[in-house]
């Protein structure tokens, strides 16, 4: 019974709380207007919303009076932890057992390859840029698994 509370205790933490809620909404409507300006760039410059919402982040969070992202804070740290994770696990499991029969067994070991090498390089590199190990580890597991599924 321990062991069923603790994880029900966790998976409380992980729910959104009405604080999250302006976070939330303007993470979503930067990535709604990212989505918009990426459809319009030229196609030959192969720009997804990805780096253009990283982009519209970037300069909002720089522009955004004190007391707008103090208010913004708790639901954009909610999106960057648990719904950015639960997305790269989403992703992760694009790949399914189907698709490993018609690609082939030899994508699994690439796959792991390619999942190893960025889980064990990425973090290297996000300390010598002196980024927190959780950042690193997080940016390891995305970048990883998103080059796996690509």
């Amino acid at each position: 019974q321990g062991v069923r509370h603790n994880m029900l205790t966790h998976l409380v933490k992980l729910l959104p709380r009405l604080e999250h809620a302006p976070g939330i909404a303007a993470a979503a409507g930067a990535a709604s207007l990212a989505t918009i300006v990426a459809s319009q760039l030229p196609s030959q410059l192969h720009i997804s919303a990805i780096p253009v919402s990283i982009v519209l982040g970037a300069v909002a969070g720089n522009v955004a009076p004190a007391a707008i992202t103090t208010i913004l804070k708790p639901g954009l740290s909610y999106t960057t932890s648990s719904i950015l994770r639960t997305g790269i696990v989403c992703i992760g499991a694009k790949l399914s057992a189907a698709q490993i029969l018609t690609l082939g067994w030899t994508t699994v070991p690439a796959a792991a390859f390619s999942v190893g090498a960025g889980v064990l390089t990425i973090p290297w590199l996000a300390a010598q840029f002196g980024l927190a190990p959780r950042l690193g580890a997080l940016l390891a597991c995305g970048t990883s698994i998103c080059g796996v599924t690509a």
